[in-house]
């Protein structure tokens, strides 16, 4: 039987547990400041890696509302140091491992049949009470049951910054009954095989959809994401950032600065511009601003997709999208 997440406005249980800081940890540690609490099931999970390495790329966002972030798995301790000093987290992560998973309980988030925690977030407030909660849908098994967490949150992840033609990429016309935006990392392996399904899926849709890509580099774990982005927002300037956005994914493992030079030199840039553009970083604003609205937008991971300015939850195979595209243009949007 499932346990019950704990709503907004219940007092967020105390605990002290073992932390990656030289001492244990809980929501008390923090009082009078907010917390956000991210439950997650494994340490070196890929969903969960690429999970909390974004929430490292956003900690100034965090700290500028002043709020801490705590990481809590069932991994112990020895795990939490060697997996944050692998992914370079600076947080804390606290090990929820003897007795396994009891923090979770506490908070309506432990997958029994599993024993680990769901993914899921809580925003304690600084007076010590849940302000926020959300579980993951695709955390749970079946399709009813995400639908009923995302009702119990009473929450759905939207696109904050609304396509554009003035400042997108996009393929396909203004005035397609449907509009798939991705937000994307060039080197991200999710982001790789998502890259021609999305090809076959335009292919197969044909003027009935409108395709947009952000950049969305989580370079704490893909260390040339940043600079791939740029170099496509470079070549953007020059009218070809779709010949190199298909470069960049037909060779995900070729993304050092001699290569993105070498892609720009086979798409016909003026290099010499490129080249300047790329050394004193010119396109490292539009790519931090893709990067933040798709944080605001409630990507928390790549790639992640919007169907119509709705955050695409279920997976992203060819058969899943397609259907979901179709979807939304049956119900009008």
């Amino acid at each position: 039987m499932q346990a019950t997440l704990l709503p907004p406005g219940t007092s967020a249980p105390d605990f002290a547990l073992p932390s990656t800081l030289d001492g244990p940890l809980g929501p008390q540690d923090r009082r009078g400041h907010p917390l956000i609490l991210v439950f997650y099931p494994a340490d070196w999970s890929p969903v969960c890696t690429d999970q909390l390495t974004l929430y490292q790329e956003v900690m100034p966002e965090f700290e500028r509302h002043d709020a801490a972030l705590f990481g809590i798995s069932v991994d112990g301790r020895w795990s939490h140091l060697a997996f944050a000093k692998d992914r370079n987290l600076r947080f804390p992560l606290l090990a929820d491992f003897e007795p396994k998973g009891v923090v979770a309980r506490a908070y309506g988030v432990y997958r029994a049949q599993d024993r680990t925690s769901e993914r899921a977030l809580f925003v304690i407030d600084p007076a010590g009470a849940v302000s926020w909660s959300y579980v993951s849908p695709t955390a749970r098994g079946s399709r009813s049951e995400r639908g009923r967490t995302m009702r119990a949150t009473r929450w759905e992840a939207t696109l904050v910054l609304p396509v554009s033609e003035d400042r997108d990429h996009i393929q396909g016309p203004g005035e397609a009954p449907v509009t798939l935006v991705e937000y994307g990392d060039y080197e991200c392996p999710y982001c790789g095989e998502a890259y021609p399904i999305v090809k076959e899926i335009q292919e197969r849709m044909g003027q009935q959809l409108r395709f947009v890509f952000r950049n969305f580099p989580i370079s704490t774990a893909h260390p040339h994401a940043e600079f791939a982005a740029e170099a496509a927002e470079a070549a953007a300037a020059q009218g070809r950032f779709w010949e190199m956005h298909d470069h960049l994914y037909e060779h995900q493992q070729r993304l050092r600065v001699d290569d993105l030079r070498s892609y720009a030199r086979a798409i016909e840039l003026d290099l010499d511009l490129f080249d300047k553009e790329f050394e004193e970083h010119v396109h490292a604003d539009r790519v931090h601003e893709d990067f933040l609205s798709g944080v605001r937008s409630g990507v928390n991971g790549t790639p992640t997709f919007f169907i119509n300015e709705i955050r695409h939850d279920d997976p992203y195979d060819f058969e899943t999208l397609l259907t979901a595209l179709n979807g939304a243009i049956g119900a009008g949007g």
